[in-house]
């Protein structure tokens, strides 16, 4: 029964608990989506008919690490078909191809991903079927979805326009070529596949078959083929996706690390409310004879009597949060369309256990102190900050400027570990020591000479802000956190981004783009006939993996994007060369960053196809930030992409007339900034980030002005005594407005400057300026908004109980 009665006495600090863990379940709940779909969703599946997939290998195995996705299709030897069709249980196999392909006009054929659209005749037996006419025959005849028997249609395939006859009306999506004619397109003269597609004989088992065909190819861990079955079919399909999922991976697992943290700090905040409003009846069950671990229990019985009924509405919560942070990836790129996320139960169990595990260490710590103090001890609230507390929060805010200086060693995109890591310490070091520094503080304001002739509601307000230092501290941090964290990952962003946009210009500059993403990549005429009106390079997009090349690194093999260039880019792309030149980049050459190599060195590269390439550097040069460590030749990047394609096409716009004429084509798009090749993942990150760092601000927003009226509604017994010495409602009210200012004032004047530093040093480290780069107004609107929440949130309550 004490237990009881305590836990639903002074419901004020509980409330607080409930609205953080609402919140928090909302944000790690929808992390979890995520984290659960990187390891369940999957694309479409376009064989639907094929039971058995075997695929070359898409990934690289790393210790003790997640595998690295290789997204360029690597190839299977055409010999595999007839080995695969020789494995008892198999009642067919068909090896197939996939390369680039679109109608010109209407809709006819139209998917998802023109990259993949084309196909041989023989893989519709494993895709769908015929709905009307007859399989092609000629090369000058296709089968498509949604056309019409004998409609005849412009389609350009693998980079070549041509004018086929529709003879089949087919159910599943894409261009459907006569095999032959396929293997033309898609450049496998020498016989090669993408997949082979088995389907099981009649009552055979399709992963009993996968085993069988895997113990006939050698495919393992160690083998170079991989055989999926279920739903594991798809990501052989669709290595993109795959190589997607390491995404779904990293976003959540940051998100819901700070979350916790912040629901950690909002919690921890709420519980010492609650319980310096019951140390008189915690130190009554103490004198009745109550051990210190009893009391911390009753405190952990509170607290999760005050969480458990916000997990359910906090898990739906979080559903719909990682619903509309799906939409926002697929939204900038990060997440094909067609792969949607799943929704399952585990996301909101592990949420529960993961904020339940919080709640309890928060009540520990909330509770330690009173329930080792003597009775007595108990009974007044504490006025005196611990000693250790605040030499621990002074040294983590100390080695938090340590971190702060890596922007000025390291001008990669992993110095921003540097001021988000600072950002983070910094909090930290100000919840710690933060007592401390408000009765500092607020002690030296009251004992100046401006407070013996202020106002009686000024000193009221400036001697309770110092008297009640630990009541005071409490919203500065969380406020300070707010700011902090807010600014040091934005302003981080925008800067590291500037600098990489800067670099990218300055190297294109003058230069324009061609594009033709309805197509699947640049067509094989293009670059010709652009080069007739004006000079131009085409460029390729594609993905390599590397030992680490420069300070910061993965220390393992590390993924990053890559810009295939040919040696007609001297002249008209300047990555600033230190040595060598781009007139080299032929056969199996690269350049990297000046930081990374040297001329003449030799650099293992895994091609974006998992191809090991033994690459010499030819040339080095000074702006990688803009144009990543490593430049690769077209004549390399080309064996070893999905669609053989350019990307797109950088010229001079000389003739300006004659490039929008080329322009005016179907499918060709002419832009006038050239972005480089980090510019598209930057910007993306970038806005992601934002978006989260939007929904858990907020919701430490919400969380702290909950907690600011719960605080100032347990003051009705102060208030009350006031009166009775002779204070007016009016000079009541007046004192609350003057500690809310000091309290928006002291957590603005803490966020700023812990801030300030890190952000000064990563401004000079980037863009050799004390100054990040940014919407330097969201300083003032957040100092802005954290004074508007304080004030109302103080206002609102104490007026109530005040009248």
């Amino acid at each position: 029964m004490i237990r009881l009665s305590l836990a639903l006495a002074k419901v004020g600090g509980l409330f607080v608990v409930f609205a953080a863990v609402l919140g928090g379940m909302a944000l790690v709940t929808g992390a979890g989506v995520l984290v659960d779909s990187a390891f369940r969703a999957q694309p479409p599946l376009r064989l639907a008919g094929a039971d058995v997939v075997v695929s070359a290998r898409q990934s690289i195995p790393r210790k003790e690490d997640l595998p690295v996705a290789l997204p360029e299709r690597a190839r299977l030897p055409l010999s595999l078909v007839a080995t695969v069709s020789g494995v008892p249980g198999v009642a067919h196999a068909v090896g197939d191809l996939s390369f680039p392909a679109a109608v010109l006009s209407g809709t006819a054929g139209r998917t998802s991903d023109p990259a993949t659209a084309g196909h041989g005749w023989s893989s519709l037996a494993m895709s769908g079927r015929i709905t009307a006419g007859r399989a092609p025959r000629t090369p000058d005849e296709i089968a498509v979805s949604g056309g019409k028997v004998g409609q005849r249609l412009r389609v350009m395939a693998a980079g070549k326009p041509g004018t086929y006859r529709v003879t089949a009306v087919v159910d599943a999506p894409g261009v459907y070529f006569t095999d032959a004619v396929a293997i033309t397109l898609a450049d496998r003269a020498g016989g090669a596949v993408d997949l082979v597609a088995v389907r099981a004989a009649a009552g055979v088992d399709p992963g009993v078959l996968a085993r069988k065909v895997a113990d006939r190819l050698g495919a393992g861990p160690a083998g170079g083929y991989e055989v999926s079955a279920g739903r594991d079919r798809a990501d052989a399909e669709s290595p993109g996706a795959a190589a997607s999922r390491g995404l779904l991976l990293i976003l959540p697992g940051s998100i819901g690390g700070i979350s916790l943290m912040v629901v950690g700090f909002v919690v921890g905040g709420g519980l010492a409310l609650s319980v310096n409003r019951q140390r008189r009846d915690l130190a009554l069950i103490r004198a009745a004879g109550a051990t210190p671990r009893q009391v911390r229990r009753v405190v952990t019985v509170q607290a999760v009597a005050a969480a458990l009924p916000a997990a359910l509405p906090g898990a739906a919560l979080g559903y719909l949060l990682a619903a509309r942070f799906g939409d926002l990836l697929t939204g900038v790129g990060l997440l094909r369309a067609d792969q949607s996320l799943v929704y399952g139960p585990l996301p909101a169990v592990a949420a529960t256990l993961l904020l339940l595990g919080v709640v309890r260490v928060a009540a520990w710590a909330a509770a330690l102190r009173i329930s080792r103090m003597p009775v007595i001890a108990g009974l007044p609230e504490p006025r005196t900050p611990s000693k250790v507390r605040t030499n621990a929060g002074l040294l983590i805010m100390l080695a938090s400027l340590v971190l702060a200086t890596l922007p000025l060693f390291v001008q990669t995109e992993s110095a921003a570990v540097g001021p988000a890591t600072s950002a983070i310490l910094a909090v930290i070091g100000l919840a710690l020591a933060g007592p401390w520094l408000v009765q500092q503080l607020t002690g030296a304001l009251a004992g100046s000479r401006l407070m013996a002739r202020a106002p009686g509601p000024i000193w009221l307000a400036v001697n309770n802000s110092h008297g009640y230092a630990l009541r005071t501290a409490g919203a500065v941090a969380a406020l300070g956190m707010t700011l902090t964290l807010g600014l040091s990952v934005a302003l981080t962003q925008t800067t590291i981004a500037t600098a990489q946009s800067a670099q990218a210009a300055e190297g294109m500059r003058g230069l324009v783009t061609i594009t033709a993403h309805e197509f699947g990549g640049i067509p094989h005429d293009l670059l010709t006939d652009v080069r007739a009106t004006t000079k131009a390079t085409a460029v390729t997009m594609t993905t390599v993996v590397t030992e680490p090349l420069l300070l910061g690194d993965d220390p393992g093999l590390m993924a990053r994007p890559a810009m295939a260039l040919g040696p007609d880019a001297e002249g008209l792309i300047d990555l600033d060369i230190a040595a060598g030149g781009l007139a080299g980049l032929t056969g199996d050459a690269v350049a990297v960053d000046e930081k990374a190599g040297r001329v003449g060195e030799h650099l293992d590269v895994i091609m974006g196809d998992g191809a090991k390439v033994r690459a010499r550097v030819v040339a080095t040069y000074r702006r990688g930030l803009g144009f990543g460590p490593i430049v690769v030749s077209r004549d390399l990047a080309s064996a070893h992409t999905t669609t053989g394609l350019d990307s797109a096409i950088l010229a001079h716009p000389a003739d300006v007339a004659g490039l929008g004429a080329l322009a005016q084509r179907p499918g060709i798009t002419l832009a006038s900034a050239p972005d480089g090749p980090q510019h598209a993942a930057t910007s993306a990150q970038s806005l992601v980030n934002f978006a989260v760092l939007a929904v858990l601000m907020g919701y430490v927003l919400v969380a702290v002005a909950n907690r600011l009226v719960a605080t100032t509604t347990a003051r009705r017994e102060e208030f009350a005594g006031l009166r009775r010495t002779g204070a007016a409602p009016r000079q009541l009210r007046r004192m609350v407005r003057w500690e809310a200012l000091l309290v928006g004032a002291g957590a603005s004047v803490a966020g700023l400057a812990l801030c300030a530093v890190p952000l000064s040093l990563l401004g000079i480290g980037f863009l050799g300026r004390p100054l990040p780069a940014g919407p330097l107004w969201l300083a003032p609107v957040s100092v802005a908004g954290v004074m508007l929440i304080v004030c109302l949130a103080m206002e609102v309550s104490a007026r109530k109980i005040i009248n």
